[in-house]
């Protein structure tokens, strides 16, 4: 019988080797995965890379990396109170491993670290593929939710630098929309500041948040923001696209954020991304979409794809998987993280975490 692998920290002198092996997901090139890894793990504002975990092959093998499993952090707000929660994120394991118990070893070791500090929920908005084996080691399924999906010509969208795009008027509100390739940290956080909460879990959406995610090294972002005459913001819009690909290549570009004070400016900034944002096909989450855009993109004729129950069929579809780690007492605010009803999702970023 062979050596045992051997788990251990995240720490500086792994990084080339991680970027190595990251490659297959990451696909930024040696430079663009070191970037990534610093600003997923380093630049994040609410956790450093304490819960990653990585294993090796024993010293008598050479010690090569054989997995990882990072853990990053979010931050949601209910009532009034914040709360940082751990996100699995860039799991992977080499090739002779994949149907070995390493990777469940490794998220074994995530959890015993997490209970030993306290912290009650580990979270995971990734693979449909991977529910059933991760639901038969505890892990429970919070829901899953539909999107939209926009299939467009391939000549479509916007010709030209996003931020020389014209200032147009939208025809539901009258508000003027702006469009930009950095996000407008003030605008931003006044809409959010206004938009009223109805006792769920949401994103803490902050300057400090909305620079991080504008900072991710492999992606690249859209941003339009609506003002009134006056200049008063009035909504905001952020767009994803894969920072690896063209603005014609065939990875989807998602409307990963709308916030709006009004059902009309909602309406009149889905309708504009969805017909000047790049690429082929332009998906939204819907779960939380308020009525009048949801009218906007069956009338521009977007599917709206709803779960079907069967991991196989919905695995192209958002979801959260949830894992409690066995810590106690579990805070008030935490106490139903498990059930769907407890989570808005408005401004979670979907890909633009990952």
């Amino acid at each position: 019988m062979g050596a045992e692998p051997t788990l251990t920290d995240c720490a500086s002198a792994d990084h080339a080797e991680i970027c190595a092996l990251q490659e297959g997901l990451w696909a930024g090139g040696p430079t663009g995965n070191q970037a990534y890894l610093e600003w997923k793990y380093h630049a994040n504002p609410y956790l450093d890379e304490r819960y990653t975990v990585l294993a090796r092959s024993a010293p008598s093998r050479g010690g090569q990396l054989l997995g990882m499993v990072g853990v990053f952090g979010s931050c949601w707000e209910r009532d009034g109170r914040r709360f940082t929660l751990p996100c699995l994120t860039d799991t992977i394991i080499t090739g002779e491993h994949r149907n070995s118990p390493l990777f469940h070893e490794m998220v074994d070791e995530v959890l015993s670290r997490l209970r030993r500090d306290g912290v009650p929920w580990l979270l995971d908005f990734g693979d449909q593929g991977t529910v059933p084996a991760m639901l038969f080691r505890g892990w429970r399924q919070v829901g899953v939710w539909g999107q939209s999906v926009l299939t467009r010509p391939a000549d479509a969208g916007y010709h030209g630098p996003w931020d020389a795009m014209p200032v147009t008027r939208g025809a539901r509100s009258g508000a003027l929309l702006t469009p930009s390739r950095t996000p407008d940290l003030g605008a931003m956080t006044e809409v959010v500041r206004d938009a009223p909460a109805d006792g769920r879990l949401r994103v803490a959406r902050d300057r400090a948040y909305f620079a991080w995610r504008a900072a991710h090294p492999l992606a690249t972002y859209y941003y339009l923001v609506a003002r009134s005459e006056t200049g008063r913001a009035e909504g905001y819009l952020v767009g994803h696209r894969s920072g690896v690909d063209t603005d014609r290549g065939p990875t989807p570009t998602t409307v990963v954020e709308c916030e709006a004070r009004t059902a009309e400016v909602h309406a009149d900034l889905i309708r504009l991304a969805h017909e000047a944002l790049p690429g082929t096909r332009v998906l939204m989450w819907t779960r939380d979409l308020a009525d009048a855009g949801a009218a906007v993109l069956a009338d521009m004729g977007a599917a709206f794809i709803e779960p079907t129950g069967r991991p196989t069929q919905d695995r192209p579809l958002p979801s959260l998987l949830i894992r409690d780690t066995g810590a106690r007492p579990v805070t008030a605010g935490l106490r139903d993280a498990d059930e769907l009803v407890a989570w808005d999702f408005r401004g979670v970023s979907g890909r633009g975490w990952r």
